[in-house]
C-alpha cells in the first residue's frame, strides 16, 4: 500500500512517516506543489501538520486544496492538514480562543473508524494555534477538548479521517491505533 505524506515543513513529518513505515506502508514525503495526476499513484494521502495559517497562508500549502477536493482515497488530515480538509471542504477554521500546546485531555464522543481501540479519554500532544470552528459539510465530530471543540472528525462517505492532535508523538496515548485504523481503511 503505497501512502503519500503531504509535507509542510512540520516538525513530526519524519514521526509520521516512521509509524506509517512500522506498520507496512510504503510511505514517501511528497511536496504540496505535486499534480494531481502525481498523485493518483497513492492509495491514500495523508496531509501533516506544519507552522502556517490555513485562513492567510493556504498560498504555501500548494495544490492540497485540490487533492483534498478532487482525489478519492482515504484521507487523513493532521494538526494543519485537519484544518486543511476542513477549510478545502467548506468549513470554519480561525484563530483558537485558548491555543494549546503540550499534552491536552481528549474525550472521546463516538469512537468511529479513526477512533477505534482509543479509550473514552487519553492524552494527547497538541501544538496549535488555529483550529477547526465548524466542521465541513458531512463531516461529523468524534472527539473534542476542553478548549477545542473539534479534535477529530469523519466523512464516512469519502473516507476523509481529521485530528487535530499528534498520534505520531510518543506522548500521545496510544496514538499508534490511529494510524492503524486509518490504514484499515487504506486497504479497504
Amino acid at each position: 500500500m503505497k501512502v503519500a505524506l503531504i509535507y509542510y515543513g512540520g516538525q513530526y513529518n519524519h514521526l509520521i512517516l516512521k509509524n506509517l513505515r512500522y506498520l507496512g506502508a510504503e510511505a514517501v514525503s511528497v511536496d504540496p506543489n505535486s499534480t494531481l495526476e502525481q498523485m493518483r499513484y497513492y492509495d491514500c494521502v495523508v496531509f501533516s501538520g506544519g507552522p502556517y495559517s490555513v485562513e492567510s497562508e493556504i498560498s504555501k500549502m500548494g495544490n492540497s486544496p485540490t487533492f483534498v477536493r478532487e482525489l478519492t482515497v482515504p484521507m487523513l488530515g493532521i494538526c494543519l492538514g485537519h484544518q486543511l480538509i476542513a477549510y478545502a471542504l467548506g468549513g470554519k477554521v480561525g484563530k483558537s480562543r485558548r491555543p494549546e500546546f503540550g499534552l491536552t485531555r481528549i474525550v472521546v464522543n463516538d469512537h468511529d473508524t479513526i477512533l477505534q481501540n482509543m479509550p473514552k479519554e487519553f492524552n494527547a500532544w497538541e501544538s496549535h494555534n488555529d483550529e477547526v470552528i465548524e466542521p465541513a459539510p458531512g463531516f461529523r465530530v468524534l472527539a473534542s477538548s476542553e478548549n477545542t471543540k473539534v479534535q477529530a472528525t469523519v466523512n464516512e462517505q469519502r473516507g476523509i479521517f481529521t485530528v487535530q492532535f499528534h498520534p505520531e508523538v510518543k506522548h500521545t496515548e496510544q496514538g499508534l491505533e490511529v494510524f492503524k485504523n486509518f490504514l484499515k481503511v487504506c486497504k479497504g
